[in-house]
């Protein structure tokens, strides 16, 4: 295929984004690994709803031919879904570390810490807040998600991470850039 005569085919752009991430440290292609499927799922019209993501769990169900599936038949290998999260699922948190959810810039980090081990979550912690900081933003506090450990296998239970997340706010007016 001649890429030099398609127009708006987005390769340039690709080529163009992959250098400036390569220059900041943030892409290394070394570090690409291939997949055996990768999925992505999205409601044309841009609105949020629950299908959407309905359709991606019914997505990662139909992979089950990776044998991906320990023996306990219940661990897997990590492979999940990656999503949006509204502010009106954060509002109530957000409220009581006086943030607004409607109007303050904000940002959600999903961090996962090691779950046996509280100095070294202490210190994952400590160095993530420091970089935040160190950006400019203001650490809105640390929420610890829900986790439903009765549905985890033997092996899932036994290495699933402390996840938790950190909340970003803006209070800088920085450029979204």
């Amino acid at each position: 295929m001649d890429y030099k005569n398609i127009q708006n085919n987005g390769y340039d752009t690709y080529l163009k984004n992959r250098t400036l991430l390569e220059e900041k440290g943030l892409y290394r292609a070394a570090d690409e690994r291939d997949s055996c499927g990768v999925g992505f799922i999205a409601a044309t019209d841009g609105k949020p709803r629950r299908e959407i993501l309905d359709y991606g769990v019914k997505a990662l169900q139909s992979v089950w031919h990776r044998g991906a599936v320990d023996a306990d038949g219940k661990s897997g290998d990590g492979a999940g879904l990656r999503f949006q999260i509204s502010r009106e699922f954060f509002a109530d948190y957000l409220k009581s570390v006086g943030l607004d959810p409607l109007n303050d810039r904000l940002a959600v980090g999903q961090i996962f810490l090691p779950r046996l081990n509280i100095a070294a979550q202490d210190a994952a912690r400590t160095i993530t807040e420091r970089e935040i900081v160190r950006a400019g933003y203001y650490i809105g506090g640390w929420r610890q998600v829900p986790v439903d450990t009765s549905v985890l296998g033997t092996r899932a239970e036994e290495n699933r991470p402390e996840i938790e997340q950190v909340i970003i706010a803006d209070r800088c007016g920085k450029s979204p850039d």
